[in-house]
């Protein structure tokens, strides 16, 4: 992140940014005052956007430079700002621009950026169809800054470069937090560490040494939450947050997988089972990345042909994995299983209730639960109690889904 503070021999400029085009590039590097030093807010060629632009306010930035030199650069600029602020790109132009974006950039779990430790990398913003970078002033942040984060209305990414210095930075909370923070706490650093290890896999399927690095961190995983459960001050349906605004196959895998152990919990099941339903619902989209890039973020309606196409991702993913040594036959089930529906009205295999894995039909719970919570640019995400009543439509009246393991869902977001 680069807050670098300038030299007295830098010859400044004041300007105000309310003529800046939202959605397109500044050509020059902006400087802020922070009541203390001009610091640089952003290099030239920051996208710059309304979260950018909430960022600044919410941070008390008042005052901007740029460099004398950039000068004639900053007036050629705001003569074309106007036109450039009229510009309403195509929908599908929109569309591409976003998602190009965001296949470039990796989602972050914003709740878990603290002022006690510095960033090494960029912060952007996401929420279809705005994107772009966001400006921080100060590092480590300061305890307002943080606050605007939480507040801000969209995801918070970082380039895709950059997952390693996010891996590092949350190996370094975890440790800063050890003897203040909570075990809720704890359990969300640790999720979200499993999320950077599943996405590092989902670029390197055939890495053996990975894969087993995730079967065990997932066990550990299922650890915490039993040891959680047991907790007298936490529910379970602490751990049924979501966090992000969009919908990413990592940040969705980890959240079914959290889900669906804490739905194994409630149903008292043993470590093995824990285990097995965790690595199968960690898993169980995996096909998705073995199938159409282009089909799977496709915009509008899916032909035919489209629509099988994404079908097929569950029996990619359960072929991949068949192909794997040692994975438990109930991960393969669950990968291959959580779209069928107990009246046989699911994909691919059209399957009823008593051929359906047990453990599937938890993952299917979990897994429609999260998909309904979260937003895509397709459709917006639906409150808990409308979710709720769908699932509970589903499973009372249709018989499609396990009755159950939807009112161990039910139970535990009521407590």
């Amino acid at each position: 992140m680069k807050t670098y503070v300038i030299e007295e021999k830098d010859e400044l400029i004041a300007i105000t940014l309310d003529k800046l085009a939202e959605g397109h590039r500044v050509p020059f590097e902006v400087f802020a005052d922070d009541g203390e030093l001009k610091k640089s807010l952003f290099d030239s060629g920051f996208l710059y956007n309304v979260f950018a632009k909430e960022m600044i306010y919410r941070q008390g930035l008042t005052r901007f430079y740029i460099k004398s030199a950039n000068n004639l650069n900053f007036n050629q600029y705001l003569k074309h700002a106007e036109k450039l602020s009229r510009i309403v790109k195509d929908d599908n132009v929109l569309f591409s621009d976003y998602s190009e974006y965001k296949r470039k950039h990796g989602y972050i779990d914003k709740t878990l950026i603290s002022p006690l430790i510095r960033l090494n990398f960029e912060l952007g913003g996401m929420r279809y169809p705005v994107y772009g970078g966001i400006p921080i002033v100060g590092n480590p942040l300061s305890v307002e800054a943080v606050d605007a984060l939480l507040k801000l209305g969209a995801d918070v990414v970082i380039k895709g470069e950059d997952s390693p210095k996010y891996e590092s930075y949350l190996h370094g909370l975890m440790h800063a937090e050890k003897e203040s923070g909570t075990e809720l706490r704890s359990i969300q650093i640790k999720q979200e560490l499993l999320r950077c290890l599943f996405s590092k896999f989902l670029h390197n399927l055939n890495d053996g040494a990975l894969f087993k690095c995730l079967m065990q961190e997932t066990l550990n995983v299922v650890h915490m939450i039993q040891h959680f459960s047991e907790h007298p001050i936490f529910d379970l349906k602490d751990l049924f947050q979501i966090r992000n605004v969009d919908s990413y196959v990592s940040v969705h895998s980890v959240n079914v997988c959290i889900f669906s152990i804490a739905l194994g919990v409630r149903l008292g099941m043993d470590e093995k089972s824990l285990f097995h339903l965790g690595a199968g619902s960690l898993l169980h989209d995996v096909g998705k990345v073995l199938i159409s890039y282009e089909v799977i973020n496709k915009q509008g309606d899916l032909s035919i042909d489209e629509y099988k196409h994404y079908c097929s991702h569950v029996v990619e993913g359960a072929n991949f994995i068949e192909k794997l040594k040692d994975v438990p036959k109930h991960v393969y089930e669950i990968i291959l299983q959580h779209h069928e529906r107990l009246d046989g009205s699911g994909y691919m295999q059209k399957l009823m209730a008593k051929d359906i894995d047990m453990l599937s039909q938890i993952v299917t719970i979990a897994d429609s639960y999260e998909a309904l919570m979260t937003g895509t640019p397709k459709r917006k995400s639906m409150s808990q109690q409308r979710t709720l009543q769908i699932l509970r439509d589903d499973a009372e009246e249709k018989h499609k889904l396990n009755r159950t393991a939807y009112r161990a869902l039910n139970s535990i977001l009521k407590e």
